[in-house]
């Protein structure tokens, strides 16, 4: 049935990717003595610079992807095993996201100041900050609500088989 509590879950989780696809995970602060300060935004739509350039990474096809993995969970609510196979697939990818931006946000900082100096050996003064922006906090809260909705279908799996027994 639609109204269990792992479909609330599941809403809850698409709608945090949705909000991905509005609100950046992180922003970065260049600054140095010898270039002007500039800032990006890690975004849906790549890394985007204050001057307008923008690298090309759409990170927005990785969120329209999972979000649509997690409405297909929520349709699949007359197969539960299916759903189960589905959400449990969503859950890895998930996991596999949050790894990456939050590798990115913690060890990316020595990487690119590292890529800046080799570019241009005058940067030896240049200091790298990363700033939590909301998308940051909503990467954990989608991949939670993704397990909650595991162990409900579990749950609902349990009880059917369950009454299958007593019949």
């Amino acid at each position: 049935m639609i109204q269990r509590i792992q479909t609330i879950y599941l809403g809850l989780a698409f709608v945090c990717m949705v909000l991905l696809l509005v609100f950046p995970i992180f922003s970065i602060s260049i600054t140095s003595e010898i270039v002007e300060d500039s800032s990006a935004v890690f975004g849906p739509y790549g890394i985007m610079s204050a001057e307008g350039s923008q690298d090309e990474f759409p990170m927005y096809l990785v969120y329209i992807s999972l979000s649509l993995i997690t409405l297909m969970g929520i349709l699949m609510f007359k197969n539960r095993k299916r759903q189960l196979a589905i959400t449990r697939f969503n859950f890895i990818l998930h996991l596999i996201l949050v790894f990456v931006v939050y590798a990115v946000y913690f060890l990316g900082r020595s990487g690119l100041e590292e890529g800046l100096k080799e570019k241009d050996p005058l940067l030896a003064d240049i200091q790298v900050k990363f700033g939590m922006d909301v998308g940051f906090f909503l990467v954990i809260p989608a991949m939670v609500f993704v397990y909650l909705a595991i162990r409900g279908i579990k749950t609902d799996i349990k009880l059917t088989q369950m009454t299958e027994r007593l019949r």
